[in-house]
């Protein structure tokens, strides 16, 4: 990703580092559970008004947890001379992550410098990693038997239900006055949208 042109035309090893995609871990879960009421089902199964107002529903959801993308920390400028940005330097003994990792400091940016004049930066490519995250999207839904031939559903759907925060990446340039630090989040908060269906 991001084109065929290494930071240093005559290292190309220098740019040896996980994809811009990679997600090391992912688990997916998806599920439905049709509730056993209603027309067609364990119980309930008889046509009354109970059948019609307890039956026909089904909920579902999709459960996701992933850990976080990688990004390059990156020099300001063109330390080269070239017109070209580069990466930062690595510094020596510094921890690339604090203890206490939050937000408002996802990296150590005590741990990159801008590289000497003329200098390519000697950090890997995508040498970090950001925030995983989890989401979970519910569904419930019920059907409306119209005859033989007709089903009314209707849907409630819940996107990432529970607001669980899923944070971008951070500021990775290095001098810049928010480095480290993460200022969006990936995805939206919690929506809730209603959809009517009907088959014929």
């Amino acid at each position: 990703a991001g084109g065929p042109v290494p930071q240093d035309p005559l290292n190309r090893d220098a740019d040896w580092g996980p994809s811009n995609s990679d997600i090391r871990h992912r688990v997916n879960v998806a599920g439905t559970w049709e509730l056993p009421f209603g027309m067609g089902r364990k119980w309930l199964h008889e046509e009354n008004i109970a059948s019609y107002v307890l039956g026909g529903w089904d909920f579902s959801g999709i459960m996701v947890f992933q850990t976080g993308l990688p990004f390059t920390v990156t020099a300001p400028g063109s330390p080269t001379n070239t017109g070209r940005g580069g990466r930062a330097d690595v510094v020596s003994g510094q921890p690339l992550y604090p203890e206490n990792q939050t937000i408002s400091q996802w990296f150590n940016p005590d741990a990159f410098s801008t590289p000497t004049a003329f200098d390519w930066g000697n950090s890997s490519r995508n040498v970090l990693r950001g925030p995983g995250r989890t989401n979970v999207d519910l569904t419930l839904a019920k059907r409306f038997r119209l005859g033989q031939q007709r089903v009314l559903t209707f849907r409630t759907e819940v996107f990432n239900a529970f607001n669980t925060s899923q944070f971008a990446l951070p500021a990775a340039a290095v001098g810049s006055g928010n480095i480290a630090t993460i200022t969006s989040t990936a995805r939206a908060n919690r929506q809730i949208q209603l959809a009517l269906r009907l088959t014929f």
